[in-house]
């Protein structure tokens, strides 16, 4: 009978979640974004601070997303200053960078909030990506739709018609060249890959670049 009830309490005990920070709690968070490969900052870059609230059973953790609860601007300079307080509904926090397609975050954006009620500052290194047009001309494919594939993601409408041209915008660094990777099925189980470098532009404007894809420049993947 002991052990049964030492069992039940201690599963009692592992699924308990703990209390949500008090309300009105009050965290500033400061820094820049820069672009250091470019020497420019990001101006008007969106940041914001998600609250959750963590439920724990057993060994197994889940982090329910409360709100948005406050957000703000990066200014010409790529400066930022956000303070926020606390809902009472939560106990993570997380601060996110919204970022875009023309722009590449090497943390992933999302970055957890140790302190609550304390100042912390956190300067970011990005990337800038700049607009370059695919213009592929497609010779006789087969084995439709071919997907595009980067190294950054993007997403990209996959090429439906066998012959003809299709155009597609992706973004790019500037300062290097970028793989694109053209994909299909050919039957389960089995796919077909033909990889283009696209030169760097070295510039920041909009440009053009003309490819052709033949059925016969697929091959098979490893």
């Amino acid at each position: 009978m002991r052990k049964i009830c030492f069992i039940l309490l201690a599963g009692i005990f592992l699924s308990c979640d703990g209390d949500p920070i008090e309300e009105g709690v009050e965290t500033t968070i400061e820094g820049t974004i820069y672009d250091k490969q470019n020497e420019i900052p990001f101006e008007n870059l969106k940041l914001k601070v998600a609250e959750y609230k963590v439920h724990r059973s057993g060994i197994y953790t889940n982090r329910e997303f409360i709100q948005w609860i406050d957000s703000t601007y990066t200014d010409q300079y790529g400066e930022f200053y956000l303070k926020f307080k606390t809902s009472g509904r939560g106990d993570y926090y997380k601060f996110v960078v919204e970022t875009k397609p023309n722009i590449w975050d090497y943390h992933q954006s999302v970055f957890e909030i140790p302190y609550i009620g304390k100042s912390l500052s956190l300067d970011l290194d990005l990337l800038h990506f700049y607009p370059v047009n695919l213009v592929i001309e497609v010779k006789d494919i087969e084995h439709l739709p071919v997907s595009l594939n980067l190294r950054h993601y993007q997403d990209l409408e996959d090429i439906t018609t066998g012959s003809g041209t299709v155009e597609r915008l992706i973004y790019a660094d500037k300062n290097s060249d970028t793989e694109v990777a053209f994909g299909r099925k050919i039957a389960p189980n089995q796919y077909e890959r033909y990889t283009v470098i696209i030169p760097a532009t070295n510039t920041s404007e909009l440009t053009n670049y003309n490819l052709t894809i033949n059925n016969s420049d697929f091959k098979p993947t490893e």
